[in-house]
Formats: structure tokens, C-alpha cells, sequence
């Protein structure tokens, strides 16, 4: 059973799955020319990305910015193949209703504010105070520090709310790091009485936690960038992978909606300036609207049905698309087409 299409996520299934293709589409003859089976590469880093992404013999390249338009370009791949949509997300961080609607991009945002992703509204339902919140994050594993990142920024907020009058809350999500979770969590760690603080271990609703944030912690992931551009949440990029990440601190620095710290008192530094210029937050929280793509996923999965359809299509009117056997169990008039051979 042959696939209807193939389509690579990571950076070194382009160059040898193009030419396993062209030997199966050929019967064996070439390695180099003959395929048939659509071939799409959907770039998945953000502000940078190894050139083994890019290969001008795919259908398609995906990619998500402006940065890798450019790198796309530069290995050669002709610019009609290349199409800019965004990074693919979680269905969590969808625009409100894209996922049923046909025409997302004419869903009501202030509806879609004053609801679902309303910040008070999320906040109490998990569990939170409504009131300035940071979020700091790990990954799935809890890694990058993150107990002395929310030792200094724990510490700072109570002395912001201890001067200033205010209260202030920090979510801390660990993951699976369960030692970090314990150490964070009392009776191990007193948090001083003028902060909320909410140690949370590995978590299946991220979007509802950056919603409810201000500002948010985390090592430069692409995937996180992009979610907490489309929530409107200024970033603190805490540390980054050499290579594929380095490239995600310049994307969120020159698109304004954050900064690197590599250090635990220059994230409670930035997070103490952040919060005490409401201004500067606002703008930045502006500035992530701008440069989020909600609809990225739909848009992409849209465009890999039209073109597994319109396959098809030309198979069935060149009379080789062959019909099989219905699987078993299925009616007996049930049939689907599968590939050329």
C-alpha cells in the first residue's frame, strides 16, 4: 500500500526520501528523476534553520517566516514552491472557532476576547488570582534552570509588592521534573506572603496558562514562540539550543514582543522593569498580535488535502489510478483508489 503523499517535519528526511521515491515511482530505473508521489516539506523551526531543510526537488516548503523565505531562496528552491503560512501549532492555540468554521479569518475577535480567552475568566478557572502573573516554563522535562529562574523572579515580586502595594502571582510549570516541582513547592520553598505562586508538574493545557499570563519565561523553542506570540505574551527567552534555536532569540527581539536574559537576576531584572512600565507591555503584548499566525495549521493541512485531491484527480483521468479490494469488514461497494501501482 503506497502513500497518497509524503510529507517531511524534520530536517533530514528531504534529499534521501526524494530519491528512495524516484527509485520506487520509477520501478527501480532512477534515483534521480521519475517520482510521481506528491513530496512536501513543512519547515517546523522559526528564525533559523539548517540548510538540510531545503531542497528544490519537494512540491512544496512550508515555512514560517520572512527569515526562512530567505533561507528557502538560498538553497535554490524556486520561489513558486514556497509557501508562508506560519509555524504549525496545537489545536489549543487556534484561533477561537477556526477549527469548525470554514472561513476562520471571519471569526469575531472582541467576541472571541470577551470569551473563551478572557484573562480573568481563565484565571479562576485554574485556580489563579486575578492579578500581573509570570509564567515560567521548562519544556517537558523542566530543564534550563528553572528553579534558580523562580527563586530570583519569586524573590524580586515580593519585594516589587512589598514597595509598591501590589500583589503579584508566578506560575511555575515543571513538567516531568519532579525533583524541581518538590523543591519549588512548600513546606521545601516559603514564598512571602505578598505573591501567589502556582507550582504545576507536566501540563496539557498550556494555552490556557499562557492566556492567563503576562509574561513568560522560557528557553527558545519555536513552538512556544509561536503559541505565545498568538496569546499576546511578551517573551523572556532564558536560554536557547546552539544552531537551530539561536536563530528564534533575534525573531522575537526584532519583532518587539521580548528579550534574552541568559541569567536568573536579569530575568527578575526584566521582569520587575517589564511590569512596573505597564506601557512597555502593552506594546509588546500588541507587538506578539502582530507577528502571530493562528491559522497556520489549517492553512497548511487545506493546502496538503487540495493537492492529495487534486492527485488523484489526475491519476483517475489517466487511468491509472487502480481500484482495491475494500478493506474487511467494509460494504461490499465500497471502494477507494490507491496510488499508480
Amino acid at each position: 500500500k503506497r502513500a497518497d503523499m509524503v510529507v517531511s517535519v524534520h530536517p533530514l528526511c528531504q534529499d534521501l526520501p526524494l530519491k528512495i521515491l524516484n527509485q520506487l515511482d520509477s520501478h527501480g530505473a532512477s534515483r534521480e528523476k521519475g517520482r510521481e508521489t506528491p513530496f512536501v516539506t513543512v519547515v517546523t523551526d522559526l528564525g533559523g534553520a539548517h540548510p538540510t531543510w531545503f531542497n528544490d526537488g519537494v512540491d512544496k516548503c512550508f515555512v514560517p517566516s520572512d527569515v526562512l523565505k530567505k533561507a528557502a531562496l538560498d538553497r535554490n528552491v524556486k520561489e513558486s514552491k514556497i509557501v508562508q503560512y506560519g509555524l504549525p501549532i496545537r489545536r489549543g492555540f487556534w484561533r477561537f472557532g477556526a477549527d469548525f468554521a470554514e472561513e476562520p479569518e471571519e471569526q469575531n475577535e472582541e467576541e472571541e476576547i470577551q470569551g473563551v480567552h478572557h484573562k480573568p475568566t481563565i484565571r479562576a478557572e485554574l485556580g489563579l488570582k486575578d492579578m500581573p502573573t509570570v509564567l515560567i516554563v521548562g519544556g517537558g522535562d523542566g530543564m534550563g534552570g528553572i528553579i534558580a529562574q523562580a527563586q530570583a523572579v519569586g524573590k524580586r515580586l515580593q519585594k516589587l509588592a512589598s514597595s509598591s502595594g501590589t500583589s503579584y502571582q508566578m506560575v511555575v510549570v515543571c513538567g516531568n521534573n519532579k525533583a524541581a516541582q518538590s523543591t519549588l513547592s512548600p513546606p521545601q520553598t516559603q514564598w512571602g506572603s505578598d505573591i501567589e505562586v502556582n507550582v504545576q508538574g507536566f501540563v496539557n493545557n498550556m494555552d490556557e496558562y499562557m492566556r492567563a499570563s503576562d509574561i513568560l519565561v522560557t528557553k527558545a523553542g519555536p513552538g512556544t514562540i509561536a503559541e505565545a506570540s498568538i496569546c499576546g505574551l511578551p517573551c523572556i527567552l532564558s536560554s536557547f539550543l546552539p544552531g537551530q534555536e539561536e536563530g528564534n532569540v533575534p525573531y522575537v527581539v526584532e519583532n518587539g514582543f521580548g528579550c534574552y536574559q541568559g541569567e536568573p537576576e536579569g530575568i527578575a531584572n526584566t521582569v520587575e522593569e517589564w511590569f512596573a512600565r505597564g506601557g512597555m507591555l502593552e506594546k509588546m503584548r500588541n507587538d506578539a498580535l502582530i507577528a502571530a499566525r493562528p491559522d497556520a495549521t489549517l492553512d497548511i493541512a487545506r493546502d496538503l488535502a487540495d493537492m492529495v485531491l487534486a492527485r488523484k484527480d489526475e491519476l483517475k483521468k489517466s487511468g491509472k489510478m487502480v481500484a482495491m479490494p475494500p478493506p474487511p469488514g467494509a460494504p461490499k461497494e465500497l471502494m477507494y483508489g490507491q496510488g499508480p501501482f
